[in-house]
């Protein structure tokens, strides 16, 4: 959720900069079938619906699929502004979930500073919720984990990481360069 408030931040700045959201519509992504692809099968992956719960195994090879499909869509839209940021943040959330066995590691005083605190003592517990596990002396490359948090007086309150931050700056740099109309070219107009 706390890419929302990236997007919400970015309309805001392209409107106030004179941007609209119709130019954004008149610019389309190529393939974005295959960040929605790759974004159902996380949800796939990490939601309680009956029929659909995977093993580990599973999940994991699931898990790169979806990641390869993402990918897949930046590197055909890299030339977008804000779309290397948010494929560099995906590829850094990625390389530490897969370095601790398919799960987001978390700080659990981060998230118990958050609405959803509740969560941090199933991760206090060695259990993992959602796609989050605790940070421990064993996980790996920690600092890429969810460590930093929205408190919880704020909507849709949660824990985020580096990559998530990187996401976020880079969907504020695609909104507010994509609300601007796109160049005439004077040529075009004799």
């Amino acid at each position: 959720m706390f890419i929302l408030y990236a997007v919400i931040l970015g309309i805001i700045i392209g409107y106030l900069v004179g941007g609209k959201v119709k130019f954004i519509v008149q610019k389309p992504l190529k393939h974005i079938w295959l960040a929605i692809s790759g974004f159902l099968i996380q949800i796939l992956i990490f939601s309680n619906i009956t029929g659909f719960q995977f093993e580990k195994t599973t999940m994991v090879i699931l898990y790169g699929i979806s990641y390869i499909l993402i990918l897949s869509f930046v590197v055909i839209n890299r030339k977008v502004p804000g779309i290397m940021l948010i494929g560099i943040g995906i590829i850094l959330n990625a390389t530490v979930i897969f370095l601790n066995g398919g799960h987001m590691p978390a700080s659990i005083e981060s998230l118990e500073k958050t609405s959803i605190g509740k969560q941090a003592e199933i991760l206090r517990q060695g259990s993992t919720t959602n796609n989050s596990q605790a940070i421990t002396e064993d996980t790996l490359l920690p600092w890429l984990g969810d460590i930093f948090y929205i408190p919880s007086w704020m909507p849709f309150s949660n824990v985020f990481s580096i990559g998530d931050v990187l996401i976020a700056v880079g969907v504020c740099v695609y909104l507010i360069l994509g609300m601007k109309p796109a160049s005439t070219n004077l040529a075009d107009t004799k």
